[in-house]
């Protein structure tokens, strides 16, 4: 099970910026995966979505 806040990055940066980049969606819920990857950090956007943000610089590539 993941950690919350893993190399800075937690659900209450996703909330910031999901609402700053993404306002039509800053209502929904946003939590931790249970079982997160290692090079990202993976937050469950509402029921349908998901948010993906690399824990390092070299690993955003993969996140396309």
């Amino acid at each position: 099970m993941s950690v919350d806040g893993r190399a800075g990055i937690d659900a209450d940066l996703v909330r910031r910026l999901v609402a700053s980049q993404f306002p039509q969606w800053r209502d929904l819920a946003v939590t931790p995966v249970k079982l997160d990857g290692w090079d990202n950090r993976t937050y469950r956007l509402g029921d349908d979505m998901t948010v993906r943000l690399p824990t390092a610089d070299y690993y955003a590539p993969a996140v396309d």
